[in-house]
């Protein structure tokens, strides 16, 4: 029987690693890749164009900032899951893609053979993320899931409490909030903060 196969855009400057992911997809029956790209310029028209469901961005882009375009991708093509391939393994990069809207942030020393299950969980709605960025989300239940301050926000939003509010009670700064909002959000598997707040509103916290 015909399926219907997952339309992917590379947006990636290494001819290598395009390589190589196209090859992992054709190993698939879920996947085509419909389009390839290497820079911020004329993306755009090449998305319309070739409609994907799913775009892999790469951060180091030669003219530009992946983190740049990812707000810009996610107002633009709302319906399009954007999840970032890197090789940065570092927190702060993969926090600031949380923030950006990203759907999940894949490193490139992953088996290939794994990129496929990925991208269909990020299809699902699920956030994708490499085993060591994935540990924040499978921790154990309980009090080792939350540090003091990340309990303390919870409990306000889950009263309602408005994050000008927050933020005196918590008697931290904005840059302080926002990280630990993105910690709540990577933590719950959030895709946003009003979704974070009614994930809070529905679950039940130690």
């Amino acid at each position: 029987m015909f399926k219907n196969k997952k339309r992917v855009f590379v947006v990636e400057d290494n001819l290598l690693i395009r390589t190589a992911v196209k090859r992992s997809l054709e190993s698939t029956e879920d996947f085509e890749l419909v389009g390839e790209w290497d820079d911020a310029l004329g993306l755009g028209k090449q998305i319309s164009l070739n409609r994907p469901d799913i775009l892999l961005l790469d951060l180091r882009l030669r003219d530009s900032n992946g983190l740049d375009l990812l707000p810009e991708l996610k107002k633009n093509y709302p319906s399009m899951k954007v999840v970032v391939y890197t090789m940065k393994e570092d927190m702060p990069t993969f926090l600031a893609a949380v923030k950006a809207g990203a759907d999940g942030y894949i490193l490139k020393s992953d088996n290939p053979l794994s990129l496929g299950s990925s991208l269909n969980l990020a299809l699902d709605g699920k956030f994708v993320t490499s085993r060591q960025f994935s540990q924040i989300q499978k921790r154990a239940s309980g009090d080792d899931k939350f540090n003091p301050l990340e309990k303390a926000v919870l409990q306000q939003l889950k009263s309602g409490t408005a994050l000008s509010k927050v933020l005196e009670e918590a008697s931290v700064s904005k840059e302080q909030l926002e990280e630990v909002l993105m910690s709540l959000k990577v933590k719950l598997e959030a895709k946003s903060y009003p979704d974070l707040v009614r994930i809070i509103k529905e679950k039940t916290f130690a």
